[in-house]
């Protein structure tokens, strides 16, 4: 069974996700084998899938504006890839942002990861204009979605 539950910034499981994910990403982009994801946001929240007890795929949401939330630290294990992970966190991610307050939630992402890339593409995310810090690197690309109001929020 699949189910996605946040977790703490330590969490063992999602440091063991963010590991892999930095490892793939340093020999994707061939950035130098001591490369890390820079830190998060305090007021980060984090999530974690798990697949019959077993961690196997991650992400976060920071604050980037008032209203504005990021995704990042977005990693499927490549064992699962396809299988619906992604689905489901970014589904989750954006639930969690829009209670949180949010009502636009971006992303960066590499040219070189056209999985993801279809992926946003796929789930309504827009391409936008690269954002700092990313808006110096060539290899970045940057997407944005609006979260749909809450229905509390809504006036008739």
């Amino acid at each position: 069974m699949l189910m996605v539950s946040s977790c703490v910034a330590d969490d063992p499981a999602l440091r063991a996700l963010v590991d892999a994910m930095t490892a793939e990403l340093i020999a994707v982009y061939g950035l130098p084998s001591d490369a890390r994801p820079a830190p998060l946001a305090s007021d980060s929240r984090y999530l974690l899938a798990r697949k019959d007890d077993r961690a196997v795929g991650c992400c976060a949401v920071q604050p980037i504006g008032s209203e504005t939330w990021e995704l990042k630290r977005m990693f499927v294990s490549p064992a699962v890839r396809g299988t619906g992970v992604a689905d489901l966190l970014l589904t989750e991610a954006e639930q969690l942002a829009l209670e949180l307050g949010g009502r636009t939630l971006r992303l960066e992402t590499g040219v070189r990861q056209p999985a993801a890339i279809r992926l946003y593409e796929r789930t309504g995310y827009r391409k936008i204009a690269n954002y700092a810090p990313h808006d110096q690197d060539p290899l970045s690309v940057c997407y944005e979605k609006a979260l749909p109001a809450r229905p509390e929020l809504m006036r008739l």
